[in-house]
């Protein structure tokens, strides 16, 4: 008697992972993962997402990394964190090609999870978005780009969006960012300031750039300039000619750019 496709998946499932049967991932695997918030080391991040699963227990989290690796080949890599966070739970990374067949895979590879983990609905976060989306195949069509263009578009509104909330905490001038290059007009200026965006987040990374900083008259001077024209920030020049604005918890690193 012929084999239904239903049947196929399920044996294979079954030899793939040693064993591995529906359930033996109850409790252990969060049912909210991250979707390209974190690097590919595979390449591009363009070309490649990546899902960012939470797990209880680092055997647990080999049994999620072998089961995504060797059960599919839609995946093209999959790696268990060796170190533990902060709470003592594993982060294992799932890798896709950017496709405009990724969302179909992932829902079969999620439908498959399900049957591990006994989790009746996933839910996820994209990039660094912190209210989860439940997974549906329209949500996540809507979310994730597709194409390695769809990504970049979507990476630089992101940027802008950042840089704007950053920068124009008042709402008083308009930021552009086109390939790392950041053009500012302050609402009423005919002035463009123009900045090379180094880097954005946590001020802690990015106090660990600056090796040192300059005191010297001018570099004070600048750095006066800089805050009547963007308003109340704490900015500090660098021996490296760049400027660190900063506020709050978080801080940007950029340079001068033609000016």
């Amino acid at each position: 008697m012929q084999q239904t496709n239903l049947q196929i998946q399920v044996a294979q499932m079954t030899l793939v992972n040693e064993g591995l049967k529906a359930g033996d991932l109850e409790g252990v695997v969060e049912k909210r993962f991250s979707v390209d918030q974190y690097k590919s080391k595979m390449g591009d991040d363009k070309n490649i997402l990546v899902l960012g699963f939470v797990v209880d227990g680092q055997a647990p989290a080999r049994d999620l990394e072998r089961f995504a690796e060797v059960g599919y080949k839609s995946v093209l890599d999959a790696d268990a964190t060796p170190g533990t966070l902060e709470d003592g739970k594993h982060r294992v990374f799932i890798e896709f090609a950017r496709t405009p067949e990724v969302v179909p895979q992932i829902m079969a590879f999620l439908e498959d999870l399900k049957k591990l983990t006994n989790i009746e609905a996933f839910e996820y976060t994209y990039h660094k978005g912190q209210n989860p989306t439940a997974v549906s195949m329209e949500t996540m069509g809507e979310a994730i780009p597709t194409t390695p263009e769809a990504y970049e578009q979507r990476v630089n509104e992101m940027r802008v969006s950042e840089a704007k909330n950053f920068f124009d905490r008042y709402e008083m001038m308009e930021c552009k960012i086109k390939e790392n290059i950041m053009t500012v007009r302050k609402t009423g200026s005919r002035e463009d300031l123009q900045f090379e965006l180094h880097k954005f987040g946590p001020t802690n990374e990015i106090m660990k750039e600056a090796k040192a900083f300059k005191i010297d008259i001018d570099a004070i001077a600048e750095c006066t300039h800089l805050t009547k024209y963007f308003g109340p920030y704490d900015i500090t020049k660098t021996n490296e000619d760049q400027f660190i604005f900063t506020k709050g918890d978080q801080s940007a690193l950029v340079s001068k750019k033609g000016w």
